[in-house]
């Protein structure tokens, strides 16, 4: 497709409006009344990350909700003593224990964007996905497409815009598909310092580890780091449930999370979805989409790790290929791209990472930065 289409042309992905990705969306709120309990059964019945708080008194939204408030809320419950005076402690825990009435602290109107990483963003039907693109480059995961300033038409997520992406990729600039074409080693995505911890870690210095480095998801590997297990903010939901799980291990907050899921959605939920750096980005990218997931480990077998061979395909023919929900079908090595079951982690694929590069690869006109985004944070 040329940079500069001319009459006819399909018209690139960037410029569609973002209310024409929401627009057969049913909004899921809730009152900012409502208990944290509350709030995380919503999150777990509507299999969703977050959700807008609605305020009946001002008939006007008043914040975002999400895991990464939820697992705020309880560090700083956790790490507050119950001896603590009033006044005292860090101002985190103070906003969770000194409510402004009596018995509101575990409203979830008082502790939305507690994490302060993914506030409530706001735009008008008419705002390109481009301009939402740059926002999700930097690291913000949704925005409300606002119908009135009383009403979200739709919430459109990193996810929708890239599934969007791939469904339109036979579309994309020759730039675009180099990009796709890209390893991810070539991408500088094997960064090899990726936080991983034990199956056996506790759970609540897990939490502590996926706030403080403003991830969300941890690899749980074994003992000679060998990928076994992934560890998601999405798992964190389950502990509004289940206080007990605060208590307990990683490995034992994966088996009654993916158990939840496998009750609701009738399918197994513990799949470790990997890529080795030879993967190329358009077979990450089908993954994620093929599987739901939003991030990918990148990972390399032993023997690569511990030897300077390079690794070889062998002659017999072993292709496959990944399907999504688009009528992209990749043909892939399955000796070369998929990672398996035991390997070592050597980086992750977010989709910040992929709409980050996507962004960075987009044709003239650009994404513009100065854009002025409504946002209520």
């Amino acid at each position: 497709m040329s940079e500069h289409p001319g009459l006819g042309a399909p018209r690139h992905w960037l410029l569609t409006a973002a209310q024409d990705l929401v627009d057969t969306q049913k909004v899921v709120q809730i009152d900012s009344c409502a208990t944290v309990e509350e709030a995380c059964d919503a999150l777990i019945e509507h299999n969703i990350q977050s959700v807008p708080l609605y305020d009946a008194r001002s008939h006007s939204y008043v914040g975002m909700f999400d895991v990464h408030d939820l697992a705020a809320f309880i560090l700083a419950r956790r790490s507050t003593r119950p001896s603590s005076q009033p006044g005292t402690g860090s101002p985190l825990s103070r906003r969770v224990l000194e409510p402004a009435e009596p018995a509101s602290n575990d409203l979830v109107g008082r502790i939305s964007d507690l994490s302060h990483l993914n506030p409530f963003y706001s735009v008008v039907p008419e705002t390109t996905v481009a301009q939402v693109a740059q926002v999700f480059a930097k690291g913000a995961h949704r925005v409300a497409v606002m119908q009135s300033d009383r009403e979200i038409r739709g919430i459109l997520s990193q996810a929708r815009v890239v599934r969007f992406f791939f469904e339109h990729s036979d579309n994309a600039t020759l730039a675009e598909h180099q990009l796709l074409d890209t390893s991810l080693d070539t991408l500088g995505l094997v960064t090899r310092d990726v936080v991983c911890v034990s199956p056996d870690t506790p759970v609540l210095k897990a939490l502590s580890l996926l706030e403080s480095h403003r991830v969300s998801s941890l690899p749980l590997v074994d003992n000679e780091q060998r990928l076994v297990g992934s560890l998601s903010l999405s798992d964190v939901k389950h502990l509004a449930r289940n206080r007990r799980l605060t208590r307990a291990s990683c490995r034992e907050l994966v088996q009654a999370a993916r158990y939840v899921q496998g009750l609701r959605e009738g399918q197994d939920k513990a799949a470790i979805f990997s890529a080795r750096p030879q993967a190329t980005l358009r077979y990450v990218l089908a993954k994620l989409i093929a599987t739901g997931a939003h991030r990918i480990w990148i990972s390399e077998a032993v023997s690569s790790v511990t030897s300077s061979t390079p690794e070889t395909t062998p002659a017999s023919n072993r292709r496959a290929s990944v399907s999504s929900a688009s009528s992209q079908t990749v043909p892939v090595d399955l000796a070369r791209y998929a990672g398996e079951f035991g390997d070592r982690v050597c980086g992750v694929v977010s989709l910040t990472d992929i709409l980050r590069l996507l962004v960075d690869s987009a044709p003239s006109p650009r994404a513009d930065p100065d854009y002025n985004y409504a946002s209520m944070d």
